[in-house]
């Protein structure tokens, strides 16, 4: 029952033959009262014109001697061959007549007129009885209900069979249409089966049935979308090799020349140029754990009540003695901005926006972060506002920002490999939050506005 032929054909055949059985019956019954009409009236036409056929001296005419039939001659056969009837005299109780198939006993024992249900010596007849107008003689026609149901047999029987086996070369004829029209869908599914294990072309469209080409238009965009996110994939690992293989040159160089320092000067410059890239090479590991974290998508199961301001204050608190090197400042504002979600992945979030402030802004940049709630009850909104007056994006690349891999081009923002600010907008998006850009501080660099639903928010 799994496959879409089988159901198909199975409830086409449900239909089908409920409709016939539906019809069947509602002829069989019309059928019935049919045939019971087309009695009655045979067996009263019949009695009416014995009735009439017989003389008015019957009653002395049936004390004379009859003919008798050769014995070779047997009962009538056909249609409602076993057909008799009987001529009665009133007040005696006289049989004056009665054809071979009747019985001897009257088919209507308390010889009132009209139709009756009799049983005579163990059978069931149907019997009709009319008198003549003095009521001397009274005539019964009758017929077994064995022939009356032996011929509604006669019709059953091939009516049946042939219904039968119409409804068989139907059921055929369905199952090979719908094999036919399925046949192109069973050849896109050979065509996967047969593809290689990368192989994202676009499935042929053309000749499916109407109702399979949505779905095979929406696998071929899945395909699409998958086939960008696997190039994604290959420009990130490309872009990872080359930033770990930079650092990591450079790391060693640096390492020789500390090595083989001739003067205090000269050593200190290298070790410096040393902990710069250890710094590097350490960011970018740290965001390549967070974005195979985040993009396990298991922030659901681990979410908790949190106070976004103690997240800013955490991340904060390890951030400061590397602004304060630098002589940057990190101001915090942290009103209370309670949510539902993963701290980790919050962490994760508020760490990438001040690293990507602290770091693009440049000496002395002032980075100011603020959590608040606005709103009331479904509409109640936990905000997180984080601005610089760092040196900003050029206009119109706003859009842009949040896309994975892409760096602005504007001095020190060109530095990285695009992978904080889509990590935020993909946790954002798994706590079903939204972001936009925002100015920065003392109209100019540039600021980055979350809205997270609160608790007791929608």
């Amino acid at each position: 029952m799994r496959a879409l032929r089988t159901r198909l054909l199975v409830a086409l055949a449900t239909v089908l033959l409920t409709a016939w059985g539906s019809g069947f019956a509602i002829q069989y019954v019309n059928v019935l009262e049919r045939q019971g009409g087309e009695i009655d009236g045979m067996l009263r036409n019949i009695a009416e014109q014995i009735l009439q056929s017989l003389p008015a001296d019957i009653a002395t005419a049936g004390q004379q001697q009859q003919f008798q039939l050769s014995g070779e001659t047997s009962p009538a056969e056909g249609k409602f061959g076993s057909l008799g009837f009987q001529a009665w005299e009133h007040g005696t109780g006289r049989r004056l007549m009665s054809s071979r198939p009747a019985p001897a006993y009257p088919m209507a024992p308390d010889f009132l007129d009209g139709f009756a249900e009799a049983t005579v010596a163990g059978v069931p007849w149907r019997v009709f009885a009319v008198s003549d107008a003095n009521r001397q003689v009274q005539v019964q026609v009758g017929v077994p209900k064995s022939a009356i149901r032996a011929e509604l047999m006669r019709w059953l029987g091939p009516t049946l069979i042939t219904a039968l086996l119409l409804l068989f070369g139907i059921g055929v004829a369905i199952w090979l249409v719908i094999h036919w029209s399925l046949r192109p869908v069973l050849r896109v599914s050979e065509s996967l089966a047969t593809r290689a294990p990368l192989d994202l072309a676009p499935l042929p469209e053309r000749g499916l049935p109407n109702e399979f080409t949505p779905l095979v238009r929406s696998f071929n965009q899945m395909m699409e979308r998958l086939a960008q996110a696997l190039q994604h994939e290959r420009e990130f690992l490309g872009e990872a090799a080359h930033e770990l293989r930079t650092p990591l040159a450079a790391l060693l160089a640096q390492a020789q020349v500390l090595q083989h320092a001739s003067d205090r000067e000269e050593a200190r410059e290298a070790l410096e140029h040393l902990i710069a890239g250890i710094e590097r090479t350490s960011r970018l590991a740290q965001q390549l754990l967070d974005a195979a974290r985040v993009e396990a998508g298991t922030s659901a199961a681990r979410a908790t009540d949190i106070d976004l301001a103690m997240v800013v204050t955490m991340v904060t608190d390890e951030f400061n003695l590397v602004a304060q090197r630098a002589g940057q400042s990190i101001e915090v504002e942290g009103g209370y901005a309670p949510v539902r979600g993963d701290i980790d992945d919050l962490g994760i979030m508020v760490r990438n926006l001040l690293d990507n402030a602290l770091r693009h802004g440049g000496l002395g940049t002032r980075v100011r972060l603020q959590t608040r709630s606005e709103g009331e009850g479904h509409a109640r909104m936990a905000i997180i506002t984080i601005a610089d007056d760092g040196p900003g994006i050029p206009d119109g690349e706003s859009e842009r920002i949040f896309e994975r891999f892409y760096r602005a081009e504007n001095g020190h923002r060109a530095q990285g490999i695009g992978m904080g600010l889509s990590l935020v907008e993909r946790v954002v998006a798994s706590h079903g939050g939204r972001l936009r850009c925002c100015p920065g501080l003392d109209g100019r660099g540039f600021g980055v506005e979350i809205q997270l639903p609160a608790l007791g928010g929608s």
